[in-house]
């Protein structure tokens, strides 16, 4: 249903047409002859047709005063054109994430889960950053989240040549991809299984930076005390090697903390998939307000046909039918 802006604008159509009904029933001579018979025998008598250009005249300047109250459309299910959230999604790929305490191991369960992630984000902006011993960006901040996807699936532990597990480099990179966001909200979320052993920055020193920034950062240590990660022997056969712990739960809930963002520990599949609901609930954007609604302007459609009216009305009331008395 159309609505109309500055709807008293619609309240001087009426005046309008009182003025044009006074006008047109005035007589007016539009050719002076002694006589009007021979006119009148070649059959150019006064009638209804001599009065079509002034009534399109009348039917474009009711358009333009129609176009004047802002005439709107709403449009049903309308997407909302309004900013999202900036997000820089950091995936830690070094050979312990090889890991199978995980189903098939904690790599694959990683990559699944922030896919998944990525399908609830439909009007975010968002970037993929990976690391092991350094970090850099697999695609910067986008819209076309089918590229993060696809960035994704093609990760693996070999994604990065250098061993290690660089945390501090890791929010850094992540944080470069939000230096120039505008956005109301930004936050960077870290997955990895391990401690900061590389890089050249500090993760105390990157995370201040964030909070510098205003950036939250969501930190997310996945694995079990375990790390079980599958060797290939000499015979071909597999071997299981173990060691305990790795994981630096303090230094990632410092990080969190001090920007004031969240830590969770996911000990399985489940838990990680849980932890990015509960991310995805706490990191609502403004666009999901069921009271948000878009229209189309059609006054400039209005005021085209308007013109359009009025030309051809002046053309066929003064140029093309000839009054006769």
């Amino acid at each position: 249903m159309i609505q109309f802006t500055n709807w008293y604008f619609l309240l001087c159509i009426p005046v309008l047409i009182y003025i044009f009904t006074i006008f047109i029933g005035k007589k007016k001579h539009a050719l002076k002859f002694s006589s009007v018979q021979l006119l009148k025998s070649a059959g150019l008598r006064k009638t209804i047709k001599h009065k079509i250009g002034k009534y399109i005249i009348l039917a474009g300047l009711i358009l333009l005063i129609a176009a004047l109250a802002r005439p709107q459309l709403p449009e049903k299910d309308a997407p909302v054109q309004q900013k999202g959230i900036d997000i820089s999604l950091v995936l830690d790929v070094s050979g312990s994430m090889q890991s199978v305490d995980f189903e098939p191991n904690r790599l694959e369960v990683a990559r699944h889960t922030l896919q998944d992630f990525v399908d609830e984000r439909p009007q975010d902006r968002l970037s993929f950053i990976v690391f092991a011993g350094t970090a850099y960006t697999r695609v910067p901040l986008t819209l076309d989240h089918n590229i993060i996807k696809e960035s994704l699936g093609e990760v693996s532990s070999e994604s990065v040549n250098e061993e290690g597990t660089a945390i501090g480099m890791a929010i850094s990179v992540g944080l470069n991809r939000l230096k120039k966001s505008e956005a109301a909200s930004k936050i960077l979320i870290l997955v990895t299984d391990g401690d900061n052993n590389a890089g050249t920055i500090n993760p105390d020193t990157a995370s201040e930076l964030a909070k510098d920034m205003g950036v939250k950062i969501y930190t997310i240590g996945v694995g079990t005390d375990k790390t079980i990660i599958p060797v290939q022997d000499a015979f071909g056969g597999t071997q299981y090697q173990q060691s305990e712990g790795g994981l630096n739960e303090p230094l990632l809930q410092k990080a969190a903390d001090v920007t004031g963002g969240q830590y969770y520990r996911a000990k399985d599949s489940k838990a990680l998939s849980q932890i990015f609901t509960n991310i995805n609930m706490l990191e609502k954007s403004e666009f999901n307000q069921d009271n948000f609604h878009q229209y189309t302007e059609l006054a400039f459609m209005l005021i085209q046909i308007a013109l359009i009216l009025l030309l051809a009305g002046i053309f066929l009331d003064r140029y093309y039918y000839i009054q006769v008395p």
